[in-house]
């Protein structure tokens, strides 16, 4: 199995390396998914998946910058979003501290967050969760007699950043 987002970091990498001479091209994507189950008096209020991408690029040449996003992957899309931030550079106002900076010797820090786990979980299995905790939370003492809202939500997201 590769890294995750390897193929954001390749996808980002392949617009940065279109870079003209004097021109800097930074690249940032990104993707996430998001679940949310509400449940109240024993039903699912509300479920809601959700799925997003997408792609900035920013442009800097003679001293002026550009940017332009788009919502998709898509080869010809992407074209044209590196074409559109081009040309918006070229209605910026020019600046001498314009740039796209460099590494500095920042050490990265390393950190586990990713749990593909979370991402197998069967939708139903979410729908249960909710619905249990506020079968729990009503059904832990006779004083409580309902809740407002009880919930299951997760989301994951992954980003890449690369400059040329």
């Amino acid at each position: 199995m590769s890294e995750p987002g390897a193929d954001l970091v390749a996808l980002a990498a392949r617009l940065a390396a279109q870079a003209r001479p004097g021109e800097q091209i930074e690249v940032a994507v990104g993707r996430s998914s998001s679940t949310s189950v509400k449940a109240y008096r024993g039903e699912v209020e509300s479920f809601t998946v959700a799925n997003t991408m997408g792609v900035g690029v920013r442009v800097v040449t003679g001293g002026r910058q550009g940017f332009a996003h788009a919502g998709t992957f898509d080869e010809a899309v992407l074209a044209d979003t590196l074409a559109e931030a081009r040309d918006n550079a070229t209605f910026a106002e020019p600046d001498e501290w314009v740039a796209i900076t460099g590494p500095d010797g920042t050490v990265a820090v390393d950190q586990d967050l990713w749990r593909d786990e979370v991402l197998a979980l069967a939708p139903q299995a979410k729908i249960d969760l909710a619905l249990e905790l506020e079968r729990r939370v009503v059904g832990g003492d006779t004083r409580i007699t309902g809740v407002r809202s009880a919930g299951y939500a997760d989301s994951a997201g992954e980003r890449a950043i690369v400059t040329s």
